[in-house]
């Protein structure tokens, strides 16, 4: 079956509209994005505090704002007195050495009693245990980056009571960790909404879409984690849903005015919000030249039965024409897009050019990480093993590892799926749509190899080499890997969502095991004394840990229950099939955007499948055609010629339908209002409809 939007491409064209795109989720899409909330929940315990990659600094460049300390310029920053005590107070370290970072076991007894832990601003005037002053902090690195993840934190800490900096300290590192958790917690729903859309509605392709961060540990670790990856996430999901919505056709300038936002919010989070900013921009020249080749074509035949997506908004016109603006050059679309963007987060990175003549400053004595002696081989091998295995299961500051068995089978499994959607795709268009896909993890792949190669040369130490930098592609990467599912036979495809849902569980649990037997677990001891020492340490009581886990629990069992219904109904689509629709004057209705040049059926026992009629016997009536058209399976429509007439004009004789097919706009349901025919004696003999505009008349030969 080759799926990638095939048969089910039935809502090119429609507009993205935010709120009814939301109404329209399914309750296993909400399922799984809960699940995915609950596992981050926990994991923001599971982990310690500050064992995750610069979460010290990420912190302090959180306080920073809280308490007006500003954003200075790279280099004049340090970490401030309480960020030193915070160092001190977690489990970053021991009590001997408690600003180094310790690889042993955190003992149940080094933690203070809840009631007992300063609070942050308390921290400045903490002494080191033998009474001396503590040491100065390092550089603050950070504040060569955007501050937006940053004043998000400040100013959820100052919502809440205390100032700001009046919390507990584990309590203020404990919320920022949740915060995170919440930017993060919809990658689901993301990658859901962008499957739906490419695939015509496919359950199947969605669903696996949606499972798919789960069964990613690291991304689990780093979205439970204070760090400012997890904005970029988001916002990097959000523009690429967006950008699907125009190659798909929606060049309308609400979404160029949304697009433009999503991008320059991923611009005032990370640098490398960078790579989506030409995304968009091809995306619309793509968009233009779909439409330009359409209305050069004037329409599609029916007897190639050609099922192509409408780069064009249909949707808005009701007409069978492509609309004159879709094939204007989108200058107009890209200047709004770009004015957004540039207010939004891309003025940002204009100042640091105008200012340091370049587009990140470095930040002066910053380490230059890990020695490698200029020896390229290993840096190779950290390059590609190294965030292969830092995206998928690398904990704590690279202190437990995934076996690289995991990470390699892991990584051959999403490899072939994406392969599987490229190779399998129906034709030139999808295949250009997932490529479209494939560029955000590339271009971010390309930029890290870029300056990680550029450090090493000049001084031969490895840094800036990370799987979580790759993040901000997760969204396009799973709606890649969750058509490539729908790409097998119909019998197979359909228990992918449970096979998804069992390795995220698999996956998850090793990985929950090694980090509690890694971080938790006493010598000599079990998982127990593992947990006693996690909720020793832990800001929440540990009653809200055990909640937490079983309505995780509990929702996974929700989860699975969907996936095997979901096994039982197929690939069908999520929205209820249409009426079928029978009209004796030839008038073809379409189910969700109406395809020029094709005469559809719809059935609702074949899960809302649009496919062309059979042409009829000379003795045979158009409506027993419309009526007995063959049931075909899911994946093979069987196109048949339809015999032209003379004129390409809307059927006469036929009483005017109720919905108008110029007020028949699809919602975001895919499914478009119905269209009644006229009487079943009326004349379907066709004639010119003289007075009507051209752009009215139908491309589609009458019977």
């Amino acid at each position: 079956m080759s799926l990638v939007g095939g048969a089910r491409s039935l809502d090119g064209g429609m507009r993205l509209r935010p709120l009814r795109l939301l109404r329209s989720v399914p309750l296993p899409i909400w399922l799984i994005t809960a699940l995915f909330g609950a596992l981050l929940a926990s994991w923001s315990v599971l982990v310690p505090q500050y064992h995750a990659p610069d979460e010290p600094n990420q912190v302090d460049a959180v306080m920073r704002l809280v308490q007006g300390a500003g954003w200075p310029h790279p280099g004049h920053a340090f970490v401030r007195p309480d960020g030193v005590g915070a160092i001190a107070a977690s489990p970053y370290g021991s009590a001997a050495v408690p600003y180094e970072l310790d690889f042993a076991p955190i003992d149940e007894a080094g933690a203070t009693a809840r009631d007992d832990r300063p609070t942050w601003d308390e921290l400045g005037d903490t002494r080191q245990a033998n009474g001396e002053v503590q040491p100065p902090g390092d550089i603050q690195q950070l504040v060569q980056h955007p501050p937006l993840y940053y004043l998000v934190g400040a100013a959820a800490l100052w919502a809440l009571p205390g100032d700001g900096d009046g919390l507990r300290w584990d309590v203020t590192i404990g919320t920022l960790r949740l915060l995170s958790a919440l930017m993060v917690m919809w990658l689901p729903l993301l990658a859901w909404a962008g499957a739906h859309r490419l695939s015509g509605g496919n359950r199947i392709a969605a669903t696996c879409a949606a499972l798919l961060p789960l069964a990613v540990p690291q991304l689990s670790h780093i979205g439970s984690s204070v760090n400012n990856d997890n904005l970029l996430v988001l916002t990097a999901g959000l523009a690429t849903v967006t950008i699907i919505y125009v190659l798909r056709g929606d060049t309308s300038p609400r979404t160029a005015a949304l697009a433009g936002l999503f991008i320059g919010l991923a611009l005032l989070s990370k640098s490398l919000g960078i790579v989506l900013v030409p995304m968009a921009v091809l995306a619309y020249l793509v968009a233009w030249r779909r439409a330009r080749q359409d209305a050069a074509a004037g329409g599609r035949s029916v007897a190639t039965g050609a099922d192509r997506d409408a780069p064009f908004l249909l949707s808005d016109t009701g007409l069978l024409t492509v609309p004159a603006d879709a094939t204007r050059f989108p200058w107009r679309q890209l200047l709004l897009g770009g004015t957004v963007m540039v207010a939004a987060g891309g003025w940002w990175w204009i100042v640091n050019i105008v200012r340091y003549r370049t587009f990140q400053p470095e930040t002066p004595g910053f380490p230059l990480g890990d020695d490698l002696d200029g020896d390229w081989a290993s840096y190779l091998d950290v390059l590609v093993n190294g965030a292969a295995r830092r995206w998928w299961g690398s904990f704590g500051w690279f202190e437990t590892n995934l076996p690289m068995e995991v990470v390699g089978a892991a990584s051959v499994v999403v490899i072939v799926l994406f392969a599987l959607a490229l190779v399998r795709g129906r034709d030139g268009r999808a295949r250009v749509n997932l490529l479209f896909l494939l560029w955000p993890t590339l271009g971010l792949f390309g930029l890290m190899t870029l300056q990680a190669t550029m450090a090493f040369t000049d001084h031969g130490h490895v840094s800036g080499i990370s799987g979580r930098y790759l993040y901000g592609g997760m969204t396009a990467l799973a709606i890649g890997v969750g058509l490539g599912a729908s790409t097998f036979g119909r019998n197979v495809a359909r228990v992918f969502p449970v096979l998804f849902l069992v390795a995220a569980a698999a996956i998850q649990w090793w990985s929950v095991r090694s980090v509690l037997r890694h971080f938790w677990k006493p010598v000599g001891g079990n998982l127990s004394d593992a947990w006693e020492a996690m909720t020793a340490w832990s800001p929440w009581p540990p009653s809200a840990m055990v909640a937490t886990m079983w309505t995780g629990a509990g929702l996974a069992v929700a989860v699975l229950v969907a996936c095997v219904w979901i096994a039982v109904l197929g690939d069908g689509q999520d929205r209820p099939g249409p009426t079928t629709f029978r009209d004796p004057s030839g008038w073809p209705p379409g189910p969700d955007i109406w395809v020029p040049g094709r005469l559809t059926v719809e059935d609702p026992a074949e899960q809302h499948i649009s496919r062309p009629a059979r042409e009829a016997h000379p003795e045979t009536a158009p409506e027993t055609v419309l009526e007995t058209a063959p049931k075909v399976h899911r994946g093979a429509t069987e196109p048949a010629p339809a015999e032209r007439s003379g004129t390409d004009s809307v059927p006469s004789g036929s009483t005017a339908p109720e919905s108008a097919p110029s007020r028949s706009a699809p919602d975001e349901h895919g499914s478009s209002s119905p269209f009644r025919s006229g009487p079943p004696g009326a004349n379907s003999a066709p004639s010119t409809a003289k007075g009507r505009p051209p752009s009215t008349t139908s491309p589609v030969p009458s019977h």
